[in-house]
């Protein structure tokens, strides 16, 4: 059955396959008592590999077209399910109801929110190992310099983020514009921030310290109704200038300053 790919959905899928496979295989190590989820399985390349590897295989897939090929191939194999649903909708506690291990090559245009939903979801999520856009898999994974952002501060707050390997754009159908990258998000499974400042509070300043990128770290915080020489002030008594982008600071960078700011 011949497959015509979709541009609403994402599709490239991987045509140089086995090197790459291969590759995912290794760094995602699975295990035989690991569930794993797969977000958009396409023609099931990588799914016969989880299957084989894991106790089980949740895909997720919102293209009715390829459900008939998905089911041709696995619908026999006990170990096998397929939900047919858009993944932003899913929902954990209803229809995954376990912990499991995303291993997927998740479509692009969606990226950031598929991110937010899995580690929104992280009671019955352990570990991410997904393939991205390289530039978002440099961005959140940047441990300093102009590719932070929002992103790499959401992801650092709930786990660590590490780049893994780069695959060629050639490798793909259709190809598309740029290279991807496979990437790993290890998810905390104690939070060493958490019990300094809340997620609610930490985002709150986070994105006001972004919301301009060609502004400095004292230009973006004033817009919380901070006077600007006091805030001046407190940055400089504590070894940061207000002059920084907020791309420069660490995360711990940002808890000390959050903690200075509610302490002040």
């Amino acid at each position: 059955m011949s497959f015509n790919h979709k541009k609403k959905f994402g599709q490239n899928f991987l045509t140089n396959q086995n090197d790459v496979l291969s590759r995912i295989m290794e760094v995602a190590k699975v295990n035989p008592d690991e569930a794993i989820l797969e977000i958009g399985p396409g023609e099931g390349a990588l799914t016969e590999l989880l299957l084989n590897a894991g106790k089980k295989v949740i895909c997720v897939e919102i293209d009715r077209d390829l459900e008939k090929i998905l089911m041709r191939k696995f619908g026999d194999n006990p170990k096998f399910q397929l939900i047919m649903k858009d993944v932003l909708t899913l929902d954990f506690e209803e229809e995954i109801k376990e912990k499991v291990k995303v291993v997927a090559n998740i479509p692009y245009y969606i990226t950031s929110p598929i991110i937010n939903k899995l580690i929104e979801n992280k009671e019955y999520v352990q570990d991410i190992f997904i393939m991205v856009q390289k530039e978002v898999a440099e961005r959140v994974c940047a441990k300093n310099g102009k590719e932070r952002s929002v992103l790499t501060l959401s992801v650092e707050y709930f786990g660590e983020a590490n780049y893994l390997f780069t695959i060629p754009k050639e490798f793909f159908t259709p190809p598309p514009k740029v290279d991807s990258a496979f990437m790993s998000i290890n998810l905390f499974k104690e939070n060493p921030f958490e019990n300094k400042v809340e997620e609610q509070e930490f985002f709150k300043y986070v994105k006001m310290a972004f919301s301009n990128k060609r502004k400095n770290i004292l230009n973006n915080l004033s817009g919380l109704g901070i006077n600007k020489t006091d805030l001046k002030e407190l940055l400089e008594k504590n070894g940061f200038s207000g002059n920084m982008r907020a791309e420069e600071f660490s995360i711990n960078d940002f808890i000390k300053l959050i903690l200075l700011l509610k302490g002040r």
